[in-house]
């Protein structure tokens, strides 16, 4: 059942040209770099029971920024194009995980309530009037769903301008982006996100859930650690057993003992 409803009825008519309405020199808080995400449109198959004349169903896929263990999480949607492409991801985001979202950790701190009275864009920043008092964490995943278009480049809530850096401290050390909870992978298989870990390392793997047997381990490398997030982005090959579950997991071996280390698991499907 869709909830919250009342905080999309503002925004259905002021964010139609979200995705295309592009910066142009804004001021605004300077951030390192995030991993950021241009949806694509899709066609769908055609249907053999189709009724003649009928044209395929254009889709498009989007990001929506839920929490995990109190920290930023990722999910995917697919949903109809739709030029109000912000108006759309906002929906999903008050929407709320899914059932299986749940089962993989996925929570949110968007209230049951809250509504949104009026949202422009101009100059790259989004600029919001939120009503019902957002907490820190609800704030971040309106940030970190909105600034995955390349047409926004920080969110103004009141006096505050905020980018995704403006939320570190809820920011998992090793942000995996893609791929989400539940999405379908294959050999070879890319892993994207940011990282803020020593040295700027840490190790993926690949386990299959029928015998637990690792598909790959791979130490991968951001473009910054220490205390500065950086990016990372990975495309790794690996043997494919066939269709079935498996987890993707992500995590840093300790500097004292080895032992794994701000560990994130996300259960994925290999597909045939």
């Amino acid at each position: 059942m869709r909830r919250a409803l009342p905080l999309l009825l503002a925004v259905l008519l002021a964010l139609p040209l979200l995705a295309g309405c592009a910066g142009s020199g804004g001021t605004t808080a300077s951030k390192p770099p995030v991993s950021t995400f241009s949806p694509t449109t899709t066609t769908s198959p055609p249907r053999t029971t189709a009724p003649t004349g009928t044209e395929p169903e254009a889709q498009t896929q989007l990001s929506v920024y839920f929490l995990r263990a109190g920290e930023v999480g990722t999910a995917r949607r697919t949903i109809a194009a739709t030029p109000a492409i912000g108006s759309a991801a906002l929906n999903e985001l008050v929407d709320g995980p899914s059932a299986a979202e749940r089962s993989a950790g996925l929570t949110t701190a968007i209230p049951s309530g809250a509504t949104l009275r009026r949202l422009t864009i101009a100059d790259g920043v989004a600029r919001l009037d939120l009503s019902g008092g957002l907490s820190h964490e609800a704030i971040a995943q309106v940030v970190y769903t909105l600034t995955q278009f390349p047409s926004v480049r920080a969110v103004q809530v009141g006096d505050q301008k905020l980018t995704r850096a403006s939320f570190e401290d809820v920011t998992p050390a090793i942000f995996v982006e893609s791929p989400a909870p539940g999405q379908a992978v294959a050999s070879p298989m890319r892993i994207r996100g940011t990282a803020n870990t020593f040295e700027a390392t840490f190790l993926v793997e690949l386990l299959l859930d029928s015998d637990g047997r690792k598909a790959f381990q791979r130490v991968v490398t951001a473009t910054s650690g220490s205390g500065t997030r950086g990016t990372f982005d990975v495309t790794i090959p690996f043997e494919s057993p066939g269709a079935g579950p498996a987890r993707l997991v992500a995590y840093e071996a300790s500097a004292k003992d080895g032992s794994p280390i701000h560990t994130v698991e996300i259960p994925v499907e290999i597909g045939p």
